[in-house]
């Protein structure tokens, strides 16, 4: 599940509407994509956060290009043409051919029924980043460095941001409908929070 849209349409602010992805060209160095941001990409994944019993509405968020988000290549962080969550690349590609299988099922039955979603090629990604999460895996490309690294980054963006647009505060939305804040993993966490928050 996205970030709410007022949350999304806040980190899009933050980041003047333009892709955070950073990444190195051998021949000028470190570049900033700075296309069109289509997402935002909880830095945290959200179903790592909901299995941590943290609120994916309070994490940092980090506006992405479609490509860098989701339609890009399997690779290392930092590369071009690398996204976060290449999985979901392929079940944006596998998709037509799933829904084409569905209604061709459709045809076959002589009577219209309800296309059953959940077993999509999205509901499967959806699936196995929420087993990844359970077993402590990494849902998506980078690591704790590089996620540390974007997380930063955005926070100091979203500082600038409040600084020089005072009446433009971060949204307070519902908390994720999925939240279990009895998930924290130590009592203190409940009075002080976490880094992520």
């Amino acid at each position: 599940m996205p970030f709410k849209e007022s949350t999304r349409n806040w980190w899009l602010r933050v980041s003047g509407g333009k892709c955070e992805y950073e990444y190195y060209d051998d021949k000028r160095g470190w570049q900033n994509c700075d296309n069109k941001a289509d997402h935002v990409h909880h830095i945290t994944p959200e179903s790592k956060l909901l299995h941590d019993g943290e609120d994916p509405e309070r994490a940092t968020g980090m506006p992405l290009c479609i490509k860098h988000h989701v339609k890009g290549e399997e690779g290392i962080i930092y590369d071009a043409h690398t996204s976060f969550h290449p999985d979901v690349g392929k079940a944006y590609k596998s998709y037509h051919e799933w829904k084409q299988a569905q209604l061709h099922m459709n045809e076959i039955g002589g009577r219209r029924r309800s296309t059953d979603y959940s077993t999509s090629p999205f509901a499967d990604v959806a699936k196995e980043h929420a087993q990844k999460a359970r077993r402590g895996e990494r849902i998506c490309n980078g690591d704790e460095g590089s996620d540390q690294h974007f997380r930063e980054k955005m926070k100091a963006k979203a500082s600038t941001h409040s600084t020089l647009h005072p009446e433009d505060s971060k949204p307070r939305t519902k908390a994720h409908p999925q939240y279990a804040p009895e998930k924290k993993k130590h009592w203190w966490d409940a009075f002080f929070g976490k880094e992520d928050e």
